[in-house]
């Protein structure tokens, strides 16, 4: 998958790499569930990697994966706090995506803010969390909050290692 982005990226120049590095974190975030199949941070390490090939800039790479970032989690927060009693619904439907519900509506209840920060960290949890945090009416203000934080840390984290992994990568 990996090498199948990548090469389709490629092929539209820089303006196709930079729309990945936008879009695909940001439907990460914004679609729970379906945005477990989005490759948003691997994404984002790509755009990593074309940096470090001069299709794009370091900094460009780094805003544009922080802005879909925090648009996706914004998106997918609105989504949670306007269908709470359908998505629950369909989050619970199934044992395995109840369990995952489950974890993140615990670490929500939790950790708070904090839950925010560790989802951008974690695969499953980074689709949940923004979603889930609208659902259960995190106050957006905190929420925000938080979603900059974690992905002030998050982007560069992930632009970085594609950077460092340049050399190895599609040119």
């Amino acid at each position: 998958m990996t090498a199948w982005l990548a090469e389709q990226v490629l092929v539209h120049g820089s303006f196709g790499i930079l729309a990945a590095v936008l879009l695909l974190p940001a439907l990460e975030a914004a679609l729970p569930i379906i945005g477990a199949l989005m490759p948003g941070q691997t994404a984002v390490v790509l755009g990593g990697m074309s940096a470090w090939h001069g299709h794009i800039t370091v900094e460009a790479a780094l805003l544009t994966a922080l802005t879909g970032a925090v648009l996706g989690n914004l998106a997918g927060y609105a989504i949670g706090s306007r269908s709470r009693e359908r998505l629950m619904a369909r989050l619970t439907s199934r044992p395995r995506h109840r369990r995952f519900t489950e974890r993140a509506l615990g670490l929500i209840e939790r950790q708070g803010g904090g839950a925010v920060f560790v989802g951008r960290f974690t695969a499953v949890l980074r689709t949940l969390v923004p979603t889930l945090c609208g659902a259960t009416r995190m106050p957006l203000r905190r929420y925000l909050l938080w979603s900059v934080l974690s992905n002030v840390v998050w982007a560069p984290a992930f632009v970085l290692i594609g950077y460092v992994m340049g050399p190895a990568g599609p040119g």
